[in-house]
């Protein structure tokens, strides 16, 4: 931005916007940018008025700047849902990313695509809803089958049937979505709630607790990594159950957890 600023206002420059701004330091700015320094929420009106933004310009501004700030996940949605509110929805590529986000936001959007590879498989939201733990209400199954079929994970097959565009997926290591983070996040909380829900047969919650040294902690994500692309083969050569089979099948979540119990927080 600030080079763009540059190339568009010969007159600017860090002294010029710490003047427009109001700022003692002629180099705010600079420091701003190459962040040795935060924007505080009382200097953003003066960065606004310092970069020349418009009113509706400078609270887009004032979400952003709290949305890279947020400590939690429950203020960046918040702020995020702010940035959402305002953009340009006739953007296909806005469309795609605000269905991208709301998928993972669902917890059961991702059941319910598994769901359709059931034998038994209905498309109906009602009996779809019923199958789930918790149950959902039909109208959010319309509205995640909908979703689904935006971004391409599930789509209608040649005689009209809905059926997952891929095998599987995974939230691996290499997405770090804000909207992943709530996926995660919901699915742990239905973990919890399944030590009272779910009988001791139908559910595996182990878990270790260990010492690790910084190359050991490397050594268990690169085991987990490995063990979950092994279970995915393995699940993707028996996710089609044979056209005799009777085997009831229903819809698991594998989680794995690996994070610090001492030490300074980030």
């Amino acid at each position: 931005m600030i080079s763009f600023l540059k190339q568009t206002r010969p007159q600017f420059s860090y002294r010029y916007f710490s003047k427009q701004a109001g700022f003692s330091s002629p180099n705010f700015l600079k420091l701003v940018a190459e962040g040795k320094r935060n924007i505080s929420h009382k200097s953003i009106p003066k960065f606004a008025r310092g970069l020349g933004l418009d009113p509706r310009e400078a609270d887009t501004f004032e979400t952003l700047v709290l949305l890279g700030q947020a400590q939690t996940d429950a203020d960046r949605n918040r702020h995020y849902q702010q940035l959402r509110r305002r953009a340009n929805h006739t953007s296909s590529t806005t469309r795609l990313e605000e269905a991208q986000y709301r998928v993972y936001s669902l917890w059961y959007a991702l059941p319910i695509r598994e769901l359709l590879l059931h034998p038994d498989f209905q498309e109906d939201p009602a009996w779809i809803g019923r199958q789930l733990r918790p149950q959902v209400r039909a109208a959010e199954v319309r509205q995640a089958l909908e979703l689904l079929q935006e971004v391409g994970l599930v789509v209608r097959d040649d005689n009209g049937q809905l059926t997952p565009a891929n095998n599987k997926i995974s939230t691996g290591p290499s997405v770090k979505s804000l909207a992943v983070r709530n996926f995660h996040r919901a699915m742990l909380d239905l973990a919890a709630g399944s030590l009272d829900r779910v009988g001791a047969d139908e559910r595996e919650i182990t878990a270790l607790t260990v010492s690790l040294t910084a190359s050991q902690y490397g050594q268990v994500k690169k085991r987990i990594d490995a063990f979950r692309q092994d279970l995915f083969d393995f699940i993707d050569e028996e996710s089609r159950p044979a056209p005799d089979s009777v085997e009831a099948r229903k819809i698991f979540h594998v989680g794995f957890q690996l994070f610090p119990l001492t030490g300074e927080d980030e």
